[in-house]
């Protein structure tokens, strides 16, 4: 793979983000501005044409064969990614996808994009579990290809980052983004970090991210995953990491983008509620100021708002709502919501019979096939498991980081002077949070279709994993990799790899104890599990 520091042993130089430090913010009449908004235009679909027939039946899978031209290279790149790729990047496939590639404009994709997306598809083809595949000829000019096409992804990025017209403008941002989840895809590792911090540069650059939506509307779905990679990526960072202030002084100003911009994140392939999206956020914030020791009153307050919020969270209120979300627009620059639409099953209904499986030892495999096959309309039965395990997995992350592993009293967080047993609400938290998950990871297809949508719940639930819980981590690594298989994606698998860490260093840490969050990660190089 080519990524950061291998970049200068192929001849490439990694993009150097900090020379846009000293640039005026691009003006809104930039000549370059049509340009700008046609290839905005171009990445969000904005005319969802659907892919012709031809070529949906015509032409394999494998977006690389040896006897194929560069163009055909090119278009069957592009075809895999809209029918592979694309449908990760959302939460429900059935709704509108503003992440296809539109197949009857190919010749007006600029190239920097289909280079990425060639790229992306290719790695995405070579992690399939696919049983007749094998390495052969065909996966030596894969990886040719993978090379190439990066190459040239990162060669056009350092062109624009060094043009005083393009250095800030929405196609550069767009390039920079793409690339970090391209990088992402290859490594959970390397220097996505440093494209991560070069988009907020351009972000901060253009005044911010309500600035930049307000004028572009049609960035939002990529503007979606930037937000919620730098969110996540935040959960992972120590406290004192060196970019830990920007990331949470940026993700504070997620609120000014527009009203209800939050509701955007439910329609990407990391569907967490609004409020508790929100919650992660403070929380993030909380953790950066656990080391400044004239804020603690500042953080005990805060601390036991977001417990109580988190905690008060209705799964089945929210699920109600949820019934009627559509996902994307087909205009891509928002979501929508039917609010027409009834079920049959109240919430209450739902609640019993999604929570209650906790009494079963097991989830049979008929009730994964109720869960899987209402991802073709779900409704609140589908949204209730999804707000159930998001609850689940950010209250654990809330007391982890912000009460159980900070030696002090926990007195500021007691309700009229009774005491709470945290490792008691925290034991019966990851119970709730590993029931809740076993049904989607019990076949493939569930995994592909569902487990996807929960990559954050599962790696906490490897995090709060004891060390003598064979059982539990056993679950969680096997759901992890096949979530990297079916997402043709090495984050899950690097994922694997920081559990299995953390469990040896807890296993290690003196009896009753366990290596804090913060110290964990403070231990190991940038980490990201994904998104």
């Amino acid at each position: 793979m080519i990524e950061g520091s291998q970049c200068h042993a192929i001849g490439v130089e990694r993009p150097k983000y900090n020379a846009t430090a000293s640039l005026p913010r691009v003006a809104s009449n930039n000549t370059n501005q049509d340009v700008v908004e046609a290839e905005g235009r171009v990445l969000s679909r904005i005319s969802p044409d659907p892919v012709p027939d031809e070529v949906r039946h015509g032409i394999a899978w494998d977006p690389i064969h040896p006897l194929y031209s560069e163009a055909q290279t090119i278009f069957d790149g592009l075809h895999y990614f809209n029918e592979r790729v694309s449908g990760d990047l959302i939460s429900i496939n059935s709704h509108f996808n503003p992440y296809q590639v539109d197949l009857h404009g190919i010749d007006k994709i600029p190239r920097i994009y289909t280079n990425l997306l060639v790229s992306t598809a290719t790695l995405h083809r070579t992690m399939q579990d696919d049983s007749s595949f094998i390495r052969s000829s065909a996966l030596v000019q894969r990886e040719q290809y993978l090379f190439q096409f990066r190459i040239r992804a990162l060669q056009e990025v350092n062109y624009r980052i060094s043009n005083s017209d393009l250095q800030t403008s929405d196609s550069t941002l767009m390039c920079v983004i793409c690339l970090l989840l391209a990088t992402m895809q290859a490594s959970a590792y390397t220097d996505w970090r440093a494209h991560l911090e070069g988009a907020r540069r351009i972000i901060q650059l253009r005044g911010g991210p309500k600035e930049i939506i307000s004028k572009n509307p049609y960035l939002k779905p990529l503007m979606a995953l930037y937000i919620i990679i730098d969110v996540m990526a935040a959960t992972t960072t120590p406290a004192t990491h060196r970019c830990m202030p920007a990331a949470a002084s940026m993700a504070l100003r997620y609120w000014e983008i527009e009203t209800g911009f939050f509701q955007s994140i439910l329609a990407i392939s990391a569907p967490c509620p609004e409020d508790l999206f929100q919650s992660l956020i403070l929380v993030n914030y909380l953790r950066f100021i656990s080391t400044k020791p004239k804020l603690t009153s500042r953080r005990h307050a805060g601390t036991r708002m977001v417990f109580d919020k988190v905690r008060s969270f209705d799964p089945a209120e929210w699920a109600t709502r949820m019934k009627g979300f559509r996902g994307w627009k087909r205009t891509g620059d928002g979501v929508e919501f039917d609010m027409s639409r009834d079920e049959v099953q109240s919430p209450v209904q739902q609640q019993q019979t999604q929570i209650n499986t906790r009494s079963s030892s097991s989830p049979s495999m008929d009730e994964t096939s109720t869960i899987v096959h209402s991802l073709d309309s779900p409704g609140s039965g589908f949204w209730l498991s999804i707000g159930v395990i998001f609850r689940a997995a950010i209250l654990l992350y809330t007391m982890r980081t912000l009460i159980l592993d900070l030696p002090e009293s926990k007195g500021f967080l007691y309700e009229a002077d009774q005491p709470l047993d945290f490792e008691e609400i925290r034991r019966e938290t990851r119970q709730d949070l590993a029931t809740s998950l076993a049904p989607l990871f019990l076949s493939t297809d569930s995994a592909r279709r569902i487990g996807k949508l929960v990559f954050f719940p599962i790696f906490i639930c490897g995090m709060e994993a004891d060390p003598d819980d064979g059982e539990l981590q056993e679950f969680v690594t096997r759901g992890l990799y096949m979530l990297g298989q079916t997402m043709g994606t090495f984050g899950p698998v690097s994922a694997v790899d920081e559990l299995r860490r953390k469990w040896a260093a807890d296993a290690a840490a003196p009896a009753g104890s366990r290596v804090t969050w913060d110290d964990y990660f403070l231990s190991r190089p940038d980490f990201i599990f994904g998104y």
